[in-house]
Formats: structure tokens, C-alpha cells, sequence
């Protein structure tokens, strides 16, 4: 994580890591970014806002920064778990769903250049629009995608998984799920996770770069 701290956070003027990180392109209006998060806003929680420059990048699609994102990092959970941040949490759904309904209301596409025709995955499916990324309570690094081909109430169901996990992660840490499930599958505390839906039984699936990359290469 903190690659992104230094990267989306910190400047020379502002050290102090936020609960809240959301991405929107630098091309969205403030208009309709203030109407998505009004509810967020208005509780008066750390939240930082950030629009992300399109540009050429060099890697694998799944790593790629999507056009709209959010960061939910480990002041959010320390805060919405006690008896204040209650309340918080129904608004952050809000938020995150309204996110993530961009990803079945805009398209985008990747383009390589003439020199690598084939360099890009001809079965990856996840979303290039929106990505969650997640802080645990040890510091691992999760980011949740979504696939194009489910119904947007496959993403919902997926996207709830998920935050009832980070819920008994900041609560019950080391014996919840979601650490257990990481041990298992032996993911190193450095790796990025990334969390998929599966297609079939809509469970959710924890990957690292070499998975992802034996699913789509």
C-alpha cells in the first residue's frame, strides 16, 4: 500500500492518509461527482477526491488503473466500526453502488500499438470502467473487479461479500474469513489480491498476478 499512498495521497503538504479515496476521469464533471457522493460528504467523513489522467500504460490488463475507482482504506473501517460510523456505512454503499453503475453505463476498450497486435488477454473479461481497492487490517492490498458479463445485480451481491468480510476482518482479525482464506491460498503480505466474482456459482475468488495471469493469459 504504500506505493499508492505516495502516489495518491501524500504531497509535501499533506501527509495524512484519508478514510475515503475516490477516482473519477479528469474529464467528469464536478457537478455530477458532487451529486454521487452528497450523502458521503454531508456525514463529514475523510474522503479525498481524485481525477485520474488517461494515458499509455504498459502492463497487464488487470493491473491497468480503471477510469473510475475507490480506495477504502483501513481509517474508514476504524472509523464506521464504532457506534458513529454506523450510519456511515449504509451512506458508503450508496456511494460504492452508484460507482460501480458506471461501469455498465460506459465502455472502454484497450489498444495496443502496431508493434504488439497480440499482447492483449482474448478472454479477459473484467471491467476497464471501475475497480475497488480495500486496505486489511494487517495492510494487504485488495482490489475487486467486475466482470462484464454478470448483471449488475451480480456486481451488488459480490460488492456486499465483499464489505462482510472487511467487516469481520477489522473485528475479528486473525480468526475471520477472509484471513484464513488468504493463508490458504499462501498469497505473500506484499502481493496485490484481486478479488473476482465468479461467473458460475457468483462466489467471490482471490487472485494474485500469477493466477490472473494463468486465468487470462
Amino acid at each position: 500500500m504504500a506505493a499508492i499512498y505516495n502516489t495518491l495521497v501524500m504531497n509535501e503538504t499533506n501527509t495524512k492518509i484519508p478514510a475515503l479515496i475516490f477516482i473519477y476521469p479528469e474529464a467528469f464533471s464536478d457537478e455530477k461527482i458532487k451529486e454521487d457522493l452528497e450523502d458521503i460528504q454531508a456525514n463529514n467523513f475523510d474522503l479525498q477526491i481524485l481525477k485520474r489522467d488517461s494515458g499509455a500504460f504498459a502492463s497487464f490488463e488487470w493491473i491497468i488503473p480503471t477510469a473510475f475507482g475507490a480506495y477504502i482504506l483501513k481509517p474508514y473501517f476504524d472509523s464506521f466500526l464504532s457506534e458513529a460510523g454506523k450510519d456511515h456505512y449504509t451512506f458508503l454503499k450508496k456511494g460504492l453502488t452508484k460507482l460501480i453503475d458506471k461501469g455498465k453505463k460506459y465502455k472502454l476498450s484497450l489498444i495496443t500499438s502496431d508493434q504488439t497486435p497480440d499482447k492483449l488477454s482474448k478472454t479477459y473479461s473484467q471491467s476497464l470502467v471501475v475497480s475497488i481497492d480495500f486496505q486489511t487490517i494487517d495492510g494487504r492490498h485488495l482490489r475487486m473487479l467486475f466482470d462484464n458479463n454478470l448483471a449488475f445485480s451480480d456486481w451488488q451481491n459480490g460488492l456486499d461479500q465483499v464489505l462482510t468480510l472487511f467487516e469481520a476482518n477489522y473485528t475479528s482479525f486473525p480468526d475471520d474469513i477472509l484471513t484464513h482464506e488468504l493463508e490458504r491460498l499462501k498469497i505473500k503480505q506484499h502481493r496485490m489480491v484481486y478479488v473476482i466474482i465468479n461467473a458460475d456459482t457468483k462466489e467471490l475468488e482471490f487472485r494474485d498476478d500469477s493466477k490472473m495471469f494463468e486465468k487470462y493469459k
